[in-house]
């Protein structure tokens, strides 16, 4: 897979993660940093995924992916997330764990 088309794939998970919005129990609204952890992860899993081990390319995606997608990011604070979320997030060992378990 070429570098573009993982790039796409990491942005169709962070619009996954901007869509999801149901409230519940052990929720609150996600901050600013709930957020962007969520992108930097999926950035992590993605390059993991890809075969990149360049320890100076995650942060160059994650900065420049944050970039890209300041609009989602600033709409994903409006909604609600677990709790437990960034434990979550440090568990899961693909894109779709994340939009299937931490962000449902």
């Amino acid at each position: 897979m070429t570098l573009g088309r993982e790039i796409r794939r990491v942005a169709t998970a962070a619009v996954i993660a901007g869509v999801v919005a149901i409230a519940g129990c052990h929720r609150h609204r996600a901050s600013a940093e709930d957020c962007r952890a969520v992108l930097d992860r999926l950035v992590d899993l993605e390059l993991k995924e890809s075969g990149y081990r360049d320890p100076a390319l995650a942060p160059r995606w994650q900065r420049e992916l944050a970039g890209r997608f300041e609009a989602d990011l600033r709409r994903c604070q409006t909604l609600r997330v677990y709790d437990g979320l960034s434990r979550c997030l440090r568990a899961a060992e693909n894109p779709e764990e994340i939009a299937h378990r931490c962000l449902k």
